[in-house]
């Protein structure tokens, strides 16, 4: 077996790199299986016959994502229905909202599609027969070695991590703003940010606040170890996941919910989509809606260090169980070898 994927970046891009470069790396260190990845800025990958040769050499194409070329397309096509190869597609995201027609084709065409949430499962269960869950996962034993410690300190951490810029820019950062300006009337903390881009309208946005905010801006993304250690070395309290209510976002895979769980840290997150299934009110963190809950929420956490200890440990738990490539990798090679034969 040879799988040749199709993504839409390198390591440092944070879908391509669960889904692909990692689960790539995983699955040839568990079962030998070789590989090869294409992405659109490598150099050959504009040209149709390094396209087809390459799709000649390997049994399986599995593609992530829809966002390619309509030349990219037509090779994948022409390995499938020309060549034989077994296709399969993944998807983590919502592609049909900006992709439509070729997402829609992608999924009709292909021998199982590999979805990473319930509502893209739902979705691709009305174009193909055999849809397969797949969440976006991590290294569970790599996370939980950068596992928080909840000892006595001089402040309480309150952390998120991702990509400040697009966040801000879609309103996230206002979501939670009025309950942490609450907070402050009442308890000392800081706010961390990962990942804040050195994105200025980000860092006008909290100027003047009343905690501390710390912009910590770029992490080598394509180290596996990077983020957990940063959320290890911050030594977060509380993980924030404010999520706007929208069809795309629905679709998304929780994954910052699933990084800040893997690390012995509960999460409050908004009430949307996959957030629901990773984040279980009461007992990995909590649901907030309005500026009421996310305050009583993240409160609730700060004042009591037994509540986000067992939390804590109930996320590691939870992760390692249904959120890592120990569960995920054995299962992916079973369908493997099933879309073979």
């Amino acid at each position: 077996m040879s799988l040749l994927f199709f993504t839409k970046g390198d390591k440092s891009v944070g879908s391509s790199r669960q889904r692909v470069w990692l689960m790539a790396e995983q699955l040839s260190r568990a079962y030998g299986i070789q590989n090869k990845i294409l992405y659109p800025r490598m150099e050959q990958f504009g040209s149709f016959t390094f396209l087809k040769n390459t799709i000649r050499e390997h049994s399986v194409l599995i593609v992530h994502k829809s966002l390619f070329s309509w030349k990219t397309i037509v090779a994948i096509l022409y390995g499938k229905y020309i060549l034989g190869k077994s296709l399969i597609y993944d998807l983590d995201d919502a592609e049909w909202v900006h992709s439509r027609f070729k997402t829609i084709l992608l999924a009709r065409f292909a021998n199982a599609v590999f979805a990473g949430s319930e509502i893209i499962e739902q979705w691709a269960r009305r174009h193909n027969t055999r849809v397969v869950s797949v969440p976006t996962v991590v290294d569970a034993e790599l996370y939980a070695s950068f596992r928080v410690e909840y000892g006595q300190r001089e402040i309480s951490t309150i952390g998120w991590v991702g990509t400040g810029k697009g966040h801000f820019q879609d309103g996230h950062f206002h979501m939670i703003r009025p309950a942490l300006d609450m907070l402050a009337r009442e308890s000392h903390f800081r706010f961390v940010i990962i990942g804040s881009q050195n994105h200025q309208p980000l860092k006008d946005y909290f100027k003047g606040a009343a905690f501390e905010v710390v912009f910590a801006g770029e992490l080598d993304w394509s180290d596996p170890s990077a983020v957990p250690s940063a959320i290890h070395q911050y030594q977060f309290d509380v993980g924030l996941m404010p999520t706007k209510d929208t069809p795309f976002n629905r679709a998304k895979c929780a994954f910052k919910a699933i990084e800040y769980m893997a690390c012995g840290v509960p999460v409050v997150a908004s009430p949307v989509g996959e957030n629901t299934r990773v984040v279980e009110d009461g007992v990995t963190g909590f649901h907030a809606r309005t500026d009421i809950e996310w305050h009583d929420a993240i409160a609730k956490l700060l004042s009591d260090k037994e509540l986000r200890v067992r939390m804590g440990e109930a996320s590691i738990e939870k992760v390692r169980e249904i959120y890592s490539y120990g569960k995920i990798v054995p299962e992916v090679r079973n369908i493997l070898q099933d879309v073979l034969q």
